[in-house]
């Protein structure tokens, strides 16, 4: 073929080849848009945005998490009517507080096991957060100190072997990637000028002063400088970043550049808003012991407790994707769980075995289709098939919670959710959009059991499910009930909202640094049903606690009328009060552990002694 020829041969075939490559294009953006492809993330917690050029290194902050920690009933005493489980809100250095509520509750070590609903540090005094992190490191699931401490990309296994547990909180986090970063950072070195080069100046003609070569030294300096400023004009020097930020202008065209280009500084967006210089992060960050880095960086975001069916988060899990209906098939509560195998966490008493035949072990593939059928095959309710066949169900939707719903794979989420606006978006906001408490207790209470059926209510006409399990339980707000069961989960982070208490969550921040009060939610295993915990005269008082709106009965109504009344009574000695106590309802209906919140007052914010 003539060279001309070639060349029409081969623009041919190149036009040919256009329409397949744009179908392709169109075909792989509609896959992905609808999620029909499997996508991979993992949370950043760094100050790096990844979009653009890595300005600071190669410091590893954003590996330094575990997603979720199971622990069992046993670990956390709820096996044993003796024992008692403690979790308690956010603490922010208020050891003093701490151990009073502990004083309160007469915490037993060899009885009691305590879990931390996350930021346990900050904001207060820093030797009240260092105290705190003692506690921690010597009681709490990182005492075996012959593990290596490393923020290198693979974080300790949290583990049984204290009595106390705990999850991460933002201002942890915070911490977390301070220490992560000083750590990297102090290890550098960079070529120091020569020694006959002239001394440097910066743009305003300010001496960049004698180099130094490794990051630990330049730490010392700018800290150093920053001490003697404060020192100098408090007024004026309030502003660690402001300061920063004309320090690192004027380094430009010095030694010092190299170094502060190294230094994260606060911007816009999730990655970079929390990286603030000299604030109690920071110099907690640096002055903590390697056991207390250790212990911190091994704590996870979520605690799960499959036996009683509960979460320890600090901000918030989602029960569904809030950018699609809650019906849509990918939605964890739309469809029965698949048990595709049980994680080496999850525990059970016993194997199955119905009819001779083992069906489900701890480690087996499952056939998810057959023990759906079995389960509609069984007219027993309490059958030891069918609760045993449900309890798994119940963990692996558990756990599709945790896996499935992307927004609970996030660790910004996890750590900083408040409520979700219109169109989906997750905010750390709390006046801004809904309440991710609300969505939670609204999907859960449609939960009707993995084998609800349809029923046709009389009155309406229109067709309801119900549970097997409860026939009792029905969808009275909503038609379409959904094949699942609920679970709870226990947070903080929301102090604004005070002591938030709905039927499948619990909110424990009750504003102990502003000077209001420290709660600890205590759980334990009743020997009878009708027991009684001993509550105060008064109901518990919190200006947040009660809202009109939550009053939807008339017997509720009347219970909150009689509140009102007795609240009047008792405000002469309120004054006077220094603990309060009540009884809540925790868990299943028919569970048979105790649940009580007990509160104590904490000093009066600016006086954190």
């Amino acid at each position: 073929m003539p060279p001309l020829d070639r060349r029409r041969g081969s623009q041919s075939s190149t036009h040919r080849a256009i329409p397949f490559v744009l179908f392709a294009a169109f075909v792989f953006g509609l896959v992905y848009e609808l999620n029909l492809a499997p996508r991979f993330s993992s949370p950043s917690l760094t100050a790096v945005n990844k979009k653009k050029k890595d300005r600071y290194g190669t410091c590893s902050c954003d590996l330094l998490y575990v997603h979720a920690h199971t622990i069992n009933a046993t670990d956390i005493g709820l096996d044993d009517p003796n024992k008692r489980a403690i979790l308690i809100g956010d603490i922010h250095g208020m050891n003093k507080s701490f151990h009073n509520l502990l004083d309160t509750l007469s915490y037993d070590p060899s009885h009691d096991s305590i879990i931390l609903a996350g930021d346990m540090l900050a904001k207060s005094t820093h030797a009240g957060s260092l105290a705190v992190l003692d506690f921690l490191a010597q009681h709490g699931p990182c005492t075996d100190a012959s593990l290596s401490h490393s923020f290198a990309p693979n974080p300790m296994p949290y583990s049984h072997a204290g009595r106390v547990y705990a999850v991460r909180g933002n201002h942890d986090q915070m911490v977390v990637q301070w220490r992560a970063w000083r750590e990297w950072f102090t290890a550098l070195e960079l070529p120091r000028p020569t020694p006959e080069a002239p001394e440097q100046t910066g743009p305003d003609g300010t001496l960049a002063g004698k180099p130094v070569g490794t990051g630990r030294e330049f730490l010392a300096l700018i800290e150093k400088e920053w001490a003697h400023d404060l020192a100098k004009d408090p007024q004026s020097a309030s502003d660690a970043d402001e300061w920063a930020d004309v320090a690192r202008k004027r380094a430009a065209g010095t030694w010092r550049a190299e170094w502060w280009r190294r230094i994260p500084e606060p911007g816009k967006g999730r990655a970079q808003k929390d990286w603030h210089i000299f604030t109690d992060h920071y110099w907690l960050a640096k002055d903590m012991t390697p056991e207390h880095a250790h212990c911190l960086f091994s704590l996870p975001l979520v605690l799960h407790v499959p036996e009683e069916h509960f979460f320890v988060v600090h901000g918030g899990l989602l029960p569904s994707d809030p950018r699609r209906p809650p019906t849509d098939r990918r939605q964890p509560l739309a469809h029965p769980p698949k048990l595709h195998s049980t994680s080496e966490d999850i525990y059970l008493e016993d194997d199955l075995e119905f009819e001779g035949d083992s069906l489900l072990t701890a480690s087996a593939e499952y056939d998810s289709d057959a023990i759906e059928q079995r389960i509609l095959a069984d007219p027993e309710p309490s059958s030891p098939f069918r609760n045993s066949t449900v309890e798994l169900l119940r963990v692996a939707q558990e756990q599709a919670l945790l896996r499935d719903v992307p927004q609970n794979r996030e660790a910004w989420v996890i750590l900083n959710m408040r409520g979700v606006r219109k169109k989906g978006k997750v905010t750390r906001s709390s006046d801004k959009g809904t309440p991710w408490s609300e969505i939670w207790n609204k999907q859960m209470g449609r939960c009707g059991g993995f084998d609800s059926l349809d029923v046709i209510d009389s009155d309406s006409g229109l067709a309801k499910r119900r549970s097997r399990f409860d026939p009792a339980q029905t969808s009275e707000d909503d038609a379409s009930a959904m094949p699942c069961l609920p679970s709870t989960v226990v947070y903080g982070h929301a102090a604004s909202r005070g002591l938030d208490l709905k039927r499948w969550t619990i909110g424990l921040d009750t504003g102990c640094l502003y000077g209001r009060k420290l709660t600890a939610l205590v759980l334990k295993r009743s020997n009878d049903l009708n027991d009684d915990i001993e509550e105060d005269d008064d109901d518990y008082d919190d200006e947040d606690e009660v809202d009109d709106g939550e009053v939807e009965d008339a017997e509720e109504a009347e219970t909150f009328n009689l509140r009102l009344v007795r609240k009047r009574r008792s405000i002469k000695n309120e004054k006077k009060r220094k603990t309060w106590r009540r009884r809540i309802e925790f868990g299943d209906e028919h569970s048979d552990l105790q649940a009580e919140l007990v509160s104590i007052k904490c000093p009066k914010k600016g006086n954190l002694s």
